[in-house]
């Protein structure tokens, strides 16, 4: 007897940024997934992009420009997933009753988050959960963005005849692109801090949870440009050489000069993450105080890069791992596969939302 195997097929996870698009496209079979596409390239005219693009995606142009290289990369369909940016996003912590209470959580949630963002509570979209108990502390913690902010999303991809499946909190889909790798129990048997450290183009998060479950968000003004930045203003390097020192795919090794040029743009960079880093962890670690710590996972850009996982090692004292994912690692040519997985870990947790 022969058992068909039942497939489905995932939407693109896209997420682009002042330098690049980042897209990936996966198959479940059964329980399993696979990669069926990738693909980093660089934006149209990155020196054209004033600072981040405003909703998340590029304008119609741009975007049906990528839509075709997409297609010629092996990506299926029409149908994508993306985030917002994270600083057009609000977060709120408050008290709601307990899950098993019966009261309309979400109405309730609403009211919260309107009444601190002053406005009516259909004017956003919110995602909210549970925080773990603190004593007799029962707090709620809550992500939500306007209306009219997911509007010009959908809005923006269907000018490129994209259909938006979902939308995601960037740290929810972080958070799910490298949750493999937390350490949700210690030997001990104690639930730790752990630490996403997503390093960005115009700026990073740190994604602290207790376990694997997300109780604090730090939006850090630093990311990758800033090292790009050094190295073509004040170094004068080319574009290549420019994206040797950020770590991009596809360059020969480059000489020990270039890997002195690398270190210093990185170093600032690094103890700015690094510092910022520390303050989540202090905050969390003074909130939920019987918590031992856990480790920093890298994701983003520099996951590989030796200056910044030592410097973190300096600050903190605390492993520090590669956030690649397993199936990425597996899709991806050995050379570029952990700084290319990590890279990805982000539109990763996009297209994993199989229910998008």
């Amino acid at each position: 007897m022969i058992t068909k195997l039942k497939s489905q097929q995932s939407s693109i996870g896209l997420h682009v940024d002042h330098h690049e698009f980042r897209a990936l496209q996966l198959v479940r079979e059964n329980d399993e997934e696979r990669v069926s596409a990738w693909a980093i390239f660089p934006r149209l005219q990155p020196d054209q992009v004033d600072t981040e693009t405003p909703r998340g995606l590029p304008e119609r142009d741009e975007l049906r420009w990528a839509c075709s290289i997409l297609s010629r990369r092996g990506f299926q369909g029409r149908a994508i997933t993306c985030a917002p940016p994270s600083r057009v996003c609000t977060q709120h912590v408050f008290e709601l009753p307990p899950a098993d209470s019966g009261a309309p959580l979400e109405v309730l949630a609403r009211a919260e988050v309107a009444r601190e963002r002053r406005c009516d509570p259909k004017d956003f979209e919110i995602g909210f959960w549970a925080l773990p108990q603190r004593g007799r502390t029962s707090e709620t913690m809550a992500v939500a963005c306007s209306s009219q902010m997911i509007e010009g999303i959908i809005h923006c991809a269907e000018t490129a005849d994209l259909e938006v499946a979902g939308i995601d909190l960037a740290e929810i889909a972080i958070l799910r692109g490298v949750q493999e790798h937390l350490n949700q129990v210690n030997a001990d048997g104690d639930t730790p801090i752990n630490s996403i450290l997503h390093v960005g183009w115009e700026h990073s998060l740190a994604i602290v949870t207790l376990g694997a479950r997300l109780v604090y968000v730090r939006r850090i003004p630093h990311g990758a440009g800033d090292a790009w930045g050094l190295a073509t203003e004040r170094y004068n390097l080319s574009v290549n050489s420019a994206r040797a020192v950020i770590g991009d795919y596809g360059l020969k090794q480059f000489d020990e000069q270039l890997k002195r040029i690398q270190a210093s743009c990185w170093s600032s960079l690094s103890k700015q993450l690094a510092s910022e880093l520390d303050v989540a962890f202090a905050y969390v670690s003074h909130s939920f105080r019987m918590a031992p710590l856990g480790r920093v996972v890298l994701s983003g850009y520099g996951a590989t890069n030796a200056t910044l996982v030592t410097q973190i090692d300096d600050v903190l004292g605390l492993p520090v791992r590669n956030g690649s994912p397993k199936v990425l690692i597996e899709a991806i040519p050995e050379q570029d596969s952990e700084s290319l997985a990590a890279r990805l870990a982000f539109a990763y947790g996009l297209a994993s939302r199989f229910d998008a």
